[in-house]
């Protein structure tokens, strides 16, 4: 990418009244709860990208008090001189750092044919729950038909392989009225016959593109969903009904929208319906796997390229949320600057664990206030700054479960570097914690450890390794080239035994002083008919786990 996203205003929409977020060009993880606006600040982005290719009329309605389309915030339009709505989006150009900002109101249309805009447009993707909960809400007697979901949720975002706009090719034709001005003699012939020209067009581009999603669908769910599969699964995306129209005259014209199969096999057997035989789970990973295919089979080059996703994962439980993740952050989507949407804190904590959160590409934020106040984005402190402000409030019940939650983060982190741990097993402090002291031991020779280095102060250590290579050099037996290796070879055990040794000595030592407070500070069960905590005790457990972080996690 050329360019990030690095500012949004939105002012006046939806249930903003004024809103500012500086992404930076970072990625955005947002929690928020119902009512907090993130699926308005998804309709914001979705509309702006979406102006560039509509008329001027089409963008100002959402901006036009008189217009009942309007998207305009229905409190600051109770004021008595409300705000006029406006999105604005700045880009900044990754070589240069000159950004430029673009706007749409109902007098402004800055975006109308732009190419930063009609191409970020096309090659960005929006992705919302509502995918799939259409994908598994057909009845058991029902065929399973995914034109309605394809035609608002895939088709705004397909090209062709001509590089023709198919959603273009659909609007032509999506009312059905080949005559809407009832033109009669020469006229309504012509009226009729560009209808079925363009139907014909469209019904044309309609299976190559369907049929290249399938196909990617396939090999997406073998490589990320098929492994735990105890057959076989075969799926397959089809069009079996194709665009139709036929007469020349109200009375005998007829037009046939487009149905989308979608069916799968199990070990070989043909599943009629999936929607009855398989539990939600496996139509999420199903559902995703079109998804996501429909993203990657419509890659297209542009500076800028977003992909914006509205809590999509509420139907999965959390193991199979960070399998999703990971696939969010591999090299399959690595191109796109990401905006994560989430009302779930469960998950928008085990996201940031995840990339960590001091992560410099990413933004982790929260969404405060509703449609009638301000809603604004506010940085969601990290369990050790939210232990800070409760041991400056004197509150330490609260700073210690902060601070037990911190040390939790980082010994999971530490442990599962590189690589999503399901949480759907309970791990608790103390396994947390032996399990990251496991991790360094193993990265120790234990004889080593156990009979040398752990009874030799840091002051003797140099000791155990001669500083000279006069034996060596004085040694008759040896040619030059066993002298040089056996030098090279003295210099990194010296290194060993000197640094990195006493390094990880330093990270055992002090996971067990953490376990050693664990019971009395860390544990908020253990206080329970004890003495109450003490002050220094807790700022202790603090300086100790911040330690541990920047030791474990530099």
């Amino acid at each position: 990418m050329k360019s990030r996203l690095h500012r949004i205003e939105i002012r006046n929409f939806k249930a903003f009244r004024e809103f500012i977020l500086d992404l930076k060009g970072r990625h955005l993880l947002i929690y928020g709860p119902n009512g907090s606006g993130k699926s308005s600040l998804y309709w914001a982005l979705y509309t702006f990208l979406q102006s560039a290719r509509k008329p001027t009329p089409g963008v100002a309605k959402y901006f036009d008090p008189a217009d009942p389309q309007n998207l305009l915030n229905l409190h600051e339009q109770g004021e008595t001189a409300p705000m006029p709505g406006e999105i604005a989006l700045t880009l900044r150009d990754a070589a240069t750092r000159i950004d430029t900002t673009y706007r749409i109101s109902q007098t402004t249309h800055a975006t109308h044919l732009q190419p930063a805009i009609l191409k970020g447009d096309l090659a960005s993707d929006f992705i919302t729950y509502r995918f799939f909960f259409g994908f598994s809400h057909f009845r058991n007697s029902e065929k399973f038909n995914l034109w309605p979901l394809f035609e608002k949720e895939i088709l705004p975002f397909c090209v062709s392989t001509g590089g023709k706009i198919p959603l273009d090719g659909w609007l032509k034709i999506r009312d059905g009225k080949p005559n809407p001005y009832s033109y009669s003699g020469l006229a309504g012939t012509d009226a009729y016959d560009r209808f079925h020209q363009n139907t014909a067009a469209f019904a044309a581009i309609l299976p190559g593109i369907v049929d290249s999603i399938s196909i990617e669908a396939q090999r997406f769910y073998n490589e990320h969903f098929a492994a735990d599969d105890p057959d076989n699964v075969t799926l397959k995306v089809g069009v079996t009904t194709l665009p139709s129209s036929t007469g020349n005259n109200q009375d005998n014209f007829v037009f046939t929208i487009p149905v989308i199969e979608f069916g799968i096999q199990i070990g070989g057997n043909t599943v009629t319906r999936p929607q009855a035989f398989l539990n939600e789970a496996k139509l999420t990973q199903l559902a995703l796997s079109v998804r996501f295919a429909a993203s990657l089979v419509n890659l297209n080059e542009s500076d800028l390229k977003l992909l914006v996703l509205d809590d999509l994962l509420v139907s999965l439980d959390m193991s199979n949320r960070m399998k999703v993740v990971e696939i969010l952050l591999s090299e399959t989507f690595a191109n796109y600057q990401k905006i994560i949407l989430t009302h779930e804190l469960g998950f928008f904590h085990e996201f940031r664990r995840k990339l960590g959160a001091s992560h410099p590409e990413w933004c982790f934020l929260r969404l405060e206030g509703d449609a009638a106040a301000m809603i604004e984005a506010k940085s969601e402190k990290t369990y050790i700054q939210k232990a800070e402000d409760y041991l400056h409030g004197h509150n330490l019940d609260e700073a210690a479960l902060c601070l037990r939650k911190a040390c939790e983060d980082t010994a999971k982190r530490f442990t599962d570097q590189n690589k999503v741990i399901p949480t759907k097993d309970f791990v608790g402090l103390s396994d947390s914690l032996r399990a990251a002291r496991n991790k360094v031991l193993a990265e120790l020779p234990v004889q080593l450890y156990e009979k040398v280095l752990r009874n030799t102060p840091d002051a003797y250590r140099n000791l155990l390794v001669t500083s000279s290579d006069d034996d060596i050099e004085t040694n008759t037996a040896l040619d030059n080239p066993t002298k040089g290796r056996l030098k090279t070879n003295r210099e990194r055990l010296r290194r060993l035994v000197r640094d990195e040794h006493v390094e990880r000595l330093r990270q055992i030592t002090l996971i067990d002083k953490i376990l050693a407070c664990t019971e009395r500070v860390l544990n908020p069960a253990a206080h329970s008919g004890m003495p109450p905590l003490y002050e220094k005790e807790v700022q202790d457990a603090l300086a100790l786990i911040k330690r541990l972080e920047a030791t474990l996690m530099p």
